[in-house]
């Protein structure tokens, strides 16, 4: 990370330290995406110049996460990033943590080197991309498959979809669990609030076998996005379907759109350069078993 991020990082976990009873409000009623970061900084010659950020999942509170390992250019390769990193490690295992989990970008070397050499083990790979706003609608294609809103009630059936063709998990610092594919009423509150709402469409067969998967997220402060899942045995056909069903719902919108993906699926990576979209980060999802 450069300059700016280890900056942006210190500033955020001393706005975090200012909280009092505001912060008690929001953790009563459940609004969890507002817990705040805990860290450590590095401080020599009388500044801040390497930090680190944890904080338990909202779904697993023995599972945690680290981000933001910032250290400036001109205090590189001295055992810094190593140092606040074990630290994080050991904090977390001091609060009975199970699993440490982190994102690395994939042309990082040196810091994925780092990160195998403390234990972390290479789970999955995603590369993320975007579509810039106000970009061409995509013409409605033919399907054989029927594309429609889901039900609530099939939840189910979209979780299962889940756990077969993305068993990593949706995004690096969630796992797979029944809440997100059926919103309770602090949810449904805390997305009210933020101004956030969700979309699902499937993709059905005609025996009525659902076989992928959109979700359409919207109300973000980085713009609409999309999340896709597919059958393994309908890879390569499904895709399209839904990625242009949800390109014509958010229509010619003047904010981004984003969505990430396994980075081995080459062909959907292809079919979403097709529609406008480029590529902008790939980042190994990377995870630590502590000691029980």
């Amino acid at each position: 990370m450069g300059d700016e991020n280890a900056r942006q990082a210190t500033r955020e976990m001393r706005r975090h330290s200012r909280l009092g009873w505001q912060l008690r409000v929001l953790l009563w009623f459940g609004l969890d995406d507002y817990l705040p970061t805990q860290g450590y900084v590095w401080v020599e010659d009388g500044r801040v110049v390497g930090t680190v950020q944890t904080q338990p999942t909202r779904d697993d509170p023995r599972t945690w996460l680290i981000a933001n390992v910032a250290v400036l250019p001109e205090y590189r390769r001295r055992g810094i990033a190593e140092a606040l990193t074990r630290a994080t490690l050991e904090y977390i295992t001091n609060r009975r943590g199970r699993f440490a989990l982190l994102q690395v970008d994939e042309d990082n070397p040196v810091a994925q080197s780092l990160y195998t050499k403390l234990g972390f083990a290479h789970i999955a790979t995603h590369a993320h991309f975007h579509r810039a706003g106000l970009s061409q609608i995509p013409p409605l294609a033919p399907s054989r498959f029927d594309i429609r809103l889901r039900d609530p009630r099939e939840w189910v059936a979209d979780f299962d979809l889940a756990r077969l063709s993305r068993p990593e998990g949706l995004a690096w610092d969630r796992q797979l669990a029944p809440g997100q594919f059926r919103a309770g009423p602090l949810r449904r509150l805390s997305d009210f609030l933020d101004g956030h709402s969700v979309e699902r469409w499937v993709a059905e067969t005609s025996t009525n076998e659902i076989v992928g998967s959109l979700r359409i997220d919207t109300g973000l402060p980085e713009g609409d996005r999309l999340t896709l899942i597919v059958h393994p045995a309908f890879r390569n056909e499904v895709e399209r379907p839904l990625l242009v069903r949800g390109l014509r719902r958010l229509g010619s919108r003047p904010w981004a759109i984003h969505i990430e993906h396994p980075a081995e699926d080459a062909w959907l990576g292809g079919m979403l350069v097709e529609h406008g979209f480029t590529r902008t980060r790939v980042l190994r999802w990377m995870r630590y078993a502590l000691a029980v």
